[in-house]
């Protein structure tokens, strides 16, 4: 079940966070054979690579969700090259190339751990952590090492917060539909961020200078992953069709949404395969490496004109139909729990009468005295 993918835009190889089985896989396309696995908790959740030091960065969680993991990997060999416990969550990533600075979030407790990390001349790698309070349930992260800005997408509040990496002060808070999700992409040329919204199907981009929203683009049901690629100026966002607790759903999608980095148009769509959900681009190459979680594969597409590109169906209408489902799926609900609690207030009322203690009288016949009873219904 490959979800997270991240790959060296200088070494061109790609890295893949397997849920399960809990693994992070050292690929390399150029010869199609696998370089390493290195297992990460009982379930790896995310990937991010330095194609400047040629380190792999990885998140795991332990069974019981308990136990969050961080680890540093050599991309060429998968050794570890550090690791550490983090706050217990559905984690996110994100990792500044410039600070050699990595960002975990923990949805759970809306903490961010930071790790200020430090290489010895002997390639020893040590961490200073300290932790970030934002949110309630900061999920999605995405760092732009130029503008020293850090991005966090709270999956209650659907808001991106804006942080100032040097001073951890918050400088925006940016309304985006809903539930954005892990990662958030930076474009540091042009200080786009994008943003991908799972449950409000779109995808939203901010201008990182004036921290707003510029375009919102609607793609295909429950988006998750997404990848810009600069050779191409194209935008990439997975359909995966469902949510991440789901498995081989027959609502998985198939295709990835393709964009125009530009006009924010849709160009198309791309079958890649069932419940795609990590994107990653090798520019260089003009490569778009692609996960698709219930088939269990890794799709490489060779991003040119010429891709065999589906007309998108009408996203809009699709995302209209999709919230008006969600709209009644909530009346339904609120209906079925409103007849629930006046069945249970009926039938309440009911024993209550049947139960009910009579008044005892001041003063009783024959000049008996009068005592109080207590009456207990059967449960």
């Amino acid at each position: 079940r490959p979800e997270g993918i991240a790959v060296d835009t200088s070494t061109h190889l790609v890295y893949i966070a397997y849920e399960f089985p809990s693994l992070v896989v050292g690929f390399d396309p150029v010869r199609g054979n696998v370089r390493w696995k290195v297992p990460i908790g009982d379930s790896t959740t995310d990937v991010q690579v330095d194609s400047t030091n040629h380190h792999v960065y990885a998140t795991g969680t332990s069974r019981n969700g308990r136990t969050g993991y961080f680890a540093v990997l050599d991309g060429a060999s998968g050794k570890t090259l550090f690791s550490t416990d983090t706050t217990p969550g559905d984690d996110g990533l994100a990792f500044d190339t410039k600070r050699q600075r990595a960002y975990v979030s923990s949805s759970n407790s809306g903490i961010i751990d930071i790790f200020s990390l430090r290489t010895s001349p002997a390639g020893n790698i040590s961490a200073l952590s300290s932790t970030l309070k934002v949110g309630s349930h900061p999920q999605a992260l995405g760092v732009n090492s130029r503008l020293g800005r850090l991005y966090i997408g709270d999956i209650a509040s659907n808001t991106v917060t804006v942080i100032d990496e040097n001073s951890n002060h918050t400088l925006a808070t940016i309304p985006v539909a809903a539930v954005p999700v892990q990662p958030i992409r930076v474009d540091e040329a042009s200080g786009h961020v994008y943003v991908v919204c799972s449950t409000g199907q779109e995808l939203d981009v901010i201008d990182g200078h004036a921290n707003k929203v510029i375009a919102r683009v609607p793609v295909s049901p429950l988006p998750e992953g997404v990848a810009f690629n600069t050779a191409t100026g194209r935008i990439y966002v997975a359909g995966e069709g469902h949510n991440d607790t789901a498995f081989n759903d027959v609502n998985s999608g198939t295709s990835i949404t393709v964009i125009d980095g530009q006009s924010f148009a849709v160009l198309g769509t791309l079958q890649v395969g069932r419940a795609p959900d990590g994107v990653e681009a090798d520019p260089a190459l003009r490569r778009i490496y692609v996960s698709t979680e219930d088939s269990d594969a890794v799709v490489e597409i060779s991003d040119s004109p010429d891709l065999p590109l589906k007309n998108a169906p009408n996203f809009h209408q699709a995302a209209a139909i999709h919230q008006a489902i969600l709209l009644l799926r909530e009346a339904i609900t609120i209906t079925v729990i409103l007849m629930l609690l006046t069945i249970i207030g009926a039938t309440l009322g009911a024993r209550s009468r049947r139960w009910r203690v009579p008044e005892i009288p001041q003063s009783l016949p024959g000049g008996a005295s009068s005592h109080s009873a207590k009456h207990t219904p059967p449960l």
